[in-house]
């Protein structure tokens, strides 16, 4: 091997090499470049404001009620937009509208009510002239063929005149619904209509009775019951009086508060329906036997009206 071979194998030259002059120019060129931007760069700035620009006018973002008719003609649910006619009943030629009730000019007289908070439970005592009996009824019954319960509200019941087919209502009288709870009552002897003739017996005159039964809306308001429910299956097994006003029917016919009015006659008061029925036999009867839960006993009290 030459030695010209040796000595270029002992002096490799770098890579690139052919390339530092280039660089080295540019970077040159930068610093050049830069710092002439730094000594002219204050003359580069703008001297003055620039000129103000006139504002806009504000933009109108009312319209007119029109302006949403294509909106509110058109269909949103539907792909043609077109809105479809309502839908009627196609045996029916128009809509009969319910004229509000009217006062009715049946024979038929008010005597209470009990409104449940369902509408279907509520009772109302309603005496037919000529009767001369009081009878309890429901929503949806019919009264002597003459006229159907629609609804039961307090001291007020709106009724279907079947002959009419119109819309009526019955009150109560005004002066039967003035008894105050609490108000004071006579409690002498001589003031009270039922006597007490033994334990749990009493003897009551069929006129003095007939003030009161003459007068539910009174009764009604003389004590306060609910309902008392068996244990475990909820079931109505009779009335439990919470409170009473003193000097009332129900103290002179020997009830006791917390007392559970559990059956009339044997047939047991587990429904509003069957609370009139005991309303009904009060007045009619000449005899009745009323099964009273007492303190956990049950007693029977006997009234006899004469």
């Amino acid at each position: 091997m030459s030695s010209k071979n040796l000595k270029h194998q002992k002096n490799p030259r770098p890579p690139l090499e052919k390339w530092y002059a280039y660089v080295f120019f540019i970077f040159v060129g930068y610093c050049i470049a830069d710092l002439g931007i730094l000594a002219y760069r204050d003359r580069m700035l703008p001297q003055a404001p620039p000129p103000a620009r006139p504002k806009p006018p504000p933009a109108d973002f009312t319209s007119s009620s029109g302006a949403y008719n294509p909106i509110a003609s058109r269909n949103i649910f539907a792909s043609s937009g077109l809105i479809p006619d309502a839908l009627v009943d196609k045996n029916k030629t128009y809509q009969e509208i319910e004229a509000a009730p009217v006062p009715s000019q049946l024979p038929l007289t008010l005597m209470g009510t009990l409104v449940h908070s369902n509408p279907a439970k509520s009772i109302a005592a309603i005496d037919i002239k000529g009767k001369n009996q009081v009878n309890s009824y429901s929503t949806g019954r019919e009264i002597e063929g003459i006229a159907s319960i629609v609804t039961v509200e307090r001291q007020k019941v709106i009724i279907r005149n079947l002959n009419l087919n119109r819309l009526e209502f019955i009150e109560m009288k005004k002066e039967g619904s003035k008894v105050a709870f609490g108000s004071a009552t006579k409690s002498s002897d001589s003031a009270k209509e039922v006597r007490k003739t033994g334990d749990n017996t009493f003897s009551i005159n069929r006129s003095d009775l007939l003030k009161y039964t003459n007068d539910l809306s009174s009764i009604l308001m003389q004590a306060r019951a609910v309902p008392n429910r068996e244990p475990g299956t909820g079931a109505i097994n009779g009335f439990r009086v919470l409170d009473m006003q003193p000097g009332s029917i129900y103290e002179q016919l020997g009830i006791q508060r917390m007392d559970v009015i559990k059956s009339v006659d044997g047939t047991p008061v587990d429904s509003p329906a069957k609370a009139m029925e005991l309303y009904n036999s009060l007045k009619n009867s000449p005899k009745l036997s009323l099964q009273v839960e007492r303190n956990g006993k049950t007693e029977t009290m006997t009234y006899n009206i004469h």
